[in-house]
């Protein structure tokens, strides 16, 4: 089970990364940054892609730590909501609907699923019908 979800997460993240345009890797500007050790200040740059891929990283990592820190106060208390909240702002700020992505992804997923029932089904009557004919035989 867990290795589905992890391989979901990658799908999803690959899906992702597939329907964002090329205009997406234009570069990203993030101003005011201040290294505090130095008192400097400089501009980083990311490209969206890069951005999206980060919100979608941050959506899943708390997902799979959900399950892992159920119990752990710290993490319920600090942690989940820090990483939500920036990736909620990163979100915001480049208009990305993280939650409209995932539900594409697996209504995608769903579809795939479901065409692969009639492939299942018809492996079955080719292995019962040979079945029968080694009975016959």
């Amino acid at each position: 089970m867990e290795k589905d979800k992890l391989w979901f997460f990658f799908q999803f993240l690959h899906e992702v990364e597939e329907n964002i345009s090329p205009e997406a890797e234009k570069q990203v500007m993030i101003e005011k940054a201040i290294n505090l050790r130095l008192m400097c200040d400089y501009v980083v740059s990311c490209s969206y892609g890069d951005v999206v891929l980060i919100i979608c990283m941050l959506h899943d990592y708390v997902k799979t730590l959900d399950e892992v820190k159920r119990d752990d106060i710290q993490y319920q208390a600090y942690y989940r909501g820090k990483f939500l909240e920036m990736a909620d702002r990163l979100a915001e700020q480049i208009g990305y609907d993280y939650e409209a992505a995932l539900e594409r992804c697996k209504k995608k997923r769903q579809r795939e699923s479901d065409s692969d029932v009639g492939e299942e089904a018809m492996a079955l009557a080719v292995k019962r019908g040979s079945g029968k004919r080694k009975e016959t035989v």
